[in-house]
């Protein structure tokens, strides 16, 4: 293969330099003529939004896994980031509102192509710009999506807050329906005789009646203990005390009797007069202390029997506790089940119930003029961006040489290929 040295290219360049001003100056007039001529100018206009993203409110960590964070996910409104705002922008919805406002007559994807969305780094705002023929058409073209892109964010939100409010409400007419239920059987439940309260007020005056029982076997324990001291202090006194004791009498002491001697014997009352005779007389001490010890022993029998009966009455009475505290705990056990279920119902109830209200301001709030400013309407551009005659001609102008260097080495090359084949023949 027939190499061509750095000196060749050079030598044959400048042989064919006319060759390569003429197809230059024919692609710089060209695009000269197509640019000043051909080509309609494009004007550009832009407008910058500031978007305030929706602070949704936290939720607390005793709530988050509760019915209450799970109503509240219901209601929040979507997390919108910078970069959700930007891809809304270009929606069909607002790109036909554009189509229709500013009475064009082209497809939404020709709408598209005029427009362009871009966020700026580190910051919250997002730019659109508008291309058009007609500088007047760029700064309506901006200004009209910027409205109704506003506009757009906010119906949008409104029908999300809607469909929430509608299932908001569904789930709390469900959740009413379930209440107005449990509550009738609750309501049911305490209609019926020896509910949990009259069990326990009965409980209460049993074990009051036993407290007072066990108190009186206190006292009648401490009587019996009084009684049986003075019983016992009685009895040994009675052994003490002997149950008669002698009195020496003289016949001129008791005339019956003296009579009654005269009158067997025969003798004078002089002579009998003298004479002395022992009585045994029953110790009346000893008698009183034997009536004191019978009369303890009635009150000891009195007093047992006393306490028999109060033991009798406890024993009965702890009976009828034990069977009252079985009814009470399965009472009370169904009792504080349907009150724990009218509780959970009724928290469910009043979190939907908040949750609605809540859902029913954000469907009227305009979230959109909210959350987004604008802070720069779009003007008429005075200048064009497009085209850009002097980049377009520079462009043309390195085209040109290197299309004329490219034609003038392949004519060279070319005929380099077609001398040995003429020679040959």
């Amino acid at each position: 293969m027939e190499e061509i040295s750095l000196k060749e290219i050079v030598e044959i360049i400048l042989k064919g330099k006319w060759i390569i001003a003429v197809i230059t100056g024919v692609c710089v007039l060209l695009t000269g003529f197509a640019s000043f001529f051909v080509l309609s100018p494009q004007y550009e206009a832009e407008t910058m939004l500031m978007i305030s993203p929706i602070n949704v409110g936290e939720i607390s960590a005793a709530d988050a896994n509760g019915i209450k964070g799970i109503v509240s996910a219901l209601s929040q409104y979507p997390i919108m980031t910078i970069d959700t705002y930007k891809e809304q922008v270009k929606a069909p919805a607002v790109l036909e509102y554009v189509k229709k406002e500013a009475s064009l007559d082209c497809s939404v994807n020709i709408i598209a192509g005029k427009l362009d969305v871009k966020a700026i780094d580190n910051t919250n705002i997002i730019r659109i710009t508008a291309k058009d023929k007609d500088p007047e058409m760029a700064a309506r073209l901006a200004n009209i999506t910027s409205e109704k892109f506003t506009s757009f964010v906010s119906e949008t939100s409104q029908k999300q807050a809607e469909k929430s409010a509608e299932f908001i409400k569904s789930e709390q007419e469900l959740e009413k329906q379930r209440l107005d239920e449990a509550q009738e059987a609750l309501k049911n439940f305490l209609a019926q005789p020896r509910g949990p309260e009259e069990l326990r007020q009965e409980l209460n005056s049993r074990l009051d009646q036993i407290t007072g029982f066990k108190t009186q076997i206190t006292r009648v324990e401490m009587d019996r203990a009084a009684v049986s001291e003075k019983l016992k202090k009685v009895r040994e006194l009675l052994d003490k005390t002997p149950k008669y004791f002698e009195v020496y009498k003289t016949l001129s002491d008791d005339d019956v009797l003296m009579g009654i001697v005269k009158d067997s014997s025969g003798k004078k009352i002089s002579d009998i007069a003298g004479l002395t005779m022992t009585e045994y007389e029953i110790n009346e001490e000893y008698t009183s202390l034997v009536s004191k010890a019978n009369n303890y022993e009635i009150n000891l029998t009195e007093i047992n029997a006393r306490k028999e009966n109060l033991e009798k009455k406890i024993s009965e009475g702890q009976k009828t506790v034990e069977s009252l505290q079985a009814d009470l705990a399965e009472k009370q056990q169904v009792y504080d089940q349907l009150s724990h279920q009218i509780y959970l119902i009724k928290q469910t109830y009043d979190a939907y119930q908040q949750k609605y209200k809540e859902a029913m301001i954000k469907q009227s709030a305009e979230i959109g003029k909210q959350s987004i400013i604008v802070v720069s309407s779009a003007v008429a551009p005075e200048n064009p961006v497009a085209p850009n005659k002097g980049m377009n001609i520079a462009i043309a102008l390195v085209l040109g040489l290197m299309i004329g260097v490219f034609v003038v080495l392949f004519k060279e090359y070319w005929l380099r290929d077609e001398k040995p084949a003429a020679i040959d023949a």
